[in-house]
């Protein structure tokens, strides 16, 4: 993971403690997904939880950091088996569709959708911040993760790029960019259009950096 994922916060010593927090956490990604970040009060999230409203904030600061905290722990849900080097690997074809599936499945579920409602209709006073933690523990570890992978492919000179995290940038738009405001819609998006978009996004990738 990038080392961007570090949070500041206060690590229970013992099972007890770390079941509440996890607790917190769970009830805490529920409200915010089903009811936005400002109508989800911390007095009710204790409630749900269990708890007191001094061990939430001796944990996470404040909303906002139990916010950060929630998104953090989606994103180690999400990203974790592709954190591992062993995943990524010399095909770079295959890697590329895998990822850009994985990618796709995220993105258009009914929690990535959620998220992405939640980050741009926000309108609070913690709505950059909200941008911020949405962006550093979404797109930023999908586009390193990628350019890192490419990187190496670049450096042992199996492929030419101008800009690896661009590229990984533009790889992962063309996968899933093409139905995220049709799926916000309301739409259905058929599993033939996205396996069609991710073929042509990595026949298209691979024949404009080939060597």
């Amino acid at each position: 993971m990038p080392k961007n994922m570090q949070l500041n916060i206060v690590e229970p010593s013992n099972k007890r403690g770390l079941a509440r927090q996890q607790k917190f956490l769970e009830v805490a990604e529920n409200l915010f997904l089903t009811h936005g970040y400002a109508n989800s009060s911390v007095n009710e999230i204790v409630r749900l939880a269990g708890g007191s409203l001094g061990t939430l904030y001796r944990i996470f600061g404040n909303k906002l950091g139990l916010f950060e905290a929630v998104f953090k722990r989606k994103s180690l849900e999400i990203f974790s088996e592709y954190s591992d080097g062993d995943y990524w690997h010399d095909d770079l074809e295959q890697s590329l569709f895998l990822f850009g599936k994985h990618l796709q499945s995220v993105a258009l579920s009914t929690d990535g959708l959620a998220i992405y409602r939640l980050v741009i209709t926000e309108n609070n006073v913690d709505q950059q911040e909200i941008q911020r933690i949405f962006y550093k523990f979404g797109p930023e570890v999908a586009i390193s993760m990628l350019s890192n992978y490419l990187k190496k492919h670049v450096d042992a000179g199996r492929i030419t790029l101008f800009d690896e995290r661009l590229a990984a940038s533009q790889f992962l738009e063309m996968v899933k960019g093409p139905f995220i405001h049709r799926a916000l819609f309301g739409e259905t998006i058929l599993d033939e259009e996205l396996d069609c978009a991710l073929e042509q996004a990595v026949k298209i990738f691979i024949k404009g950096c080939s060597t």
